[in-house]
């Protein structure tokens, strides 16, 4: 390629596309599918779509002489399809589970779209043929699309007041509400750290005690049974008396009462930390860099536009009091 051609190709990589699948069959029967991101809508009335190939394609001449073809718009978490499809592997096909349309084409699931067509013209395009195929059959969804940007896979974001296709249900929670995932998440996260307060004999209350200590050393009893009734838990005379008992905090006689984390609360909070960590890291690890930043701007967004009184991270945590 040369160094013209490869200025080009970056130009035309400016324009966001969708990324699809085309898949046809063979003559002699074996399943055929390539990554393209060259497809178009032609004509409403009669329904036609276009797509292009390379003349030096290993499939060019299977895609010249079918009948039927099937492009599928995939969705934002498909970009291991367009991976496979875009590979060199002699069956891709091979671990995927398949419908059939018209001519026994393979039909891929749980796409964005799917078009299965009838090829009805094709076209010299350069170093392309362009296929035209008329829509004989769709299915779509409201699966946000994959989307391909300057040589990278991407994600469609709606702008803010824009509406969904989500079906509202007032009576009670779905699994595409917001407050139905995020404490599906947050369950996910925090069950192996719960499991272990709760071995540990610790209540809700007591862990709110902990927690906010490992937050800011030293607060005040006052200021932590009032953050803690703000979260909902209620924090008694008892529950300081037991994390005393216990050698996990100490309470300073002066005015006002002041609390602390001893050598042992501060190590067990660390565990627990340690817990929580490691199930944020294996939950992220699902995500790449640029979605997990996205994420955090926008929790953090969320949270502080509705601040409650929950206590900032200091810098004087967990570490300073063991």
């Amino acid at each position: 390629m040369s160094q013209d051609q490869r200025i080009l190709r970056n130009a035309l990589g400016s324009f966001a596309t969708g990324v699809t699948v085309v898949t046809t069959r063979s003559a002699d029967g074996k399943d055929i599918g390539r990554t393209a991101n060259s497809f178009s809508s032609v004509s409403l009335e009669p329904p036609m779509i276009l797509w292009s190939l390379a003349k030096t394609s290993s499939s060019f001449a299977d895609y010249r002489q079918a009948k039927h073809f099937a492009v599928h718009i995939l969705s934002a978490d498909q970009s291991d399809i367009s991976g496979l499809f875009a590979s060199k592997k002699e069956d891709k096909f091979e671990d995927l589970t398949v419908e059939r349309g018209e001519d026994q084409i393979p039909l891929l699931k749980n796409c964005a779209a799917r078009f299965e067509c009838r090829t009805t013209y094709q076209y010299e395009g350069g170093d392309h043929i362009i296929f035209v195929g008329e829509v004989t059959g769709f299915e779509h969804s409201s699966t946000p699309p994959l989307v391909f940007h300057g040589g990278q896979y991407g994600r469609l974001i709606r702008q803010a007041g824009e509406s969904t296709s989500f079906e509202k249900k007032d009576s009670s929670l779905s699994p595409d509400d917001f407050i139905y995932q995020i404490s599906r998440v947050f369950y996910q996260i925090r069950s192996e750290a719960l499991a272990e307060r709760r071995r540990r004999g610790w209540s809700g209350a007591d862990y709110a005690v902990l927690t906010l200590l490992g937050h800011e050393d030293g607060r005040t009893l006052e200021e932590i049974r009032a953050i803690g009734r703000s979260r909902g838990d209620e924090i008694t005379d008892e529950t300081i008396s037991k994390l005393e008992a216990i050698g996990l905090i100490k309470v300073e006689a002066a005015t006002p009462p002041r609390a602390h984390l001893t050598g042992e609360g501060g190590k067990a909070m660390i565990e627990i930390v340690a817990m929580l960590k490691a199930a944020e890291a294996e939950c992220l690890a699902l995500l790449d860099e640029n979605e997990v930043w996205v994420l955090k701007q926008l929790l953090n967004k969320l949270a502080t536009s509705r601040d409650t009184g929950w206590p900032p991270v200091r810098q004087q945590a967990i570490a300073a009091s063991a």
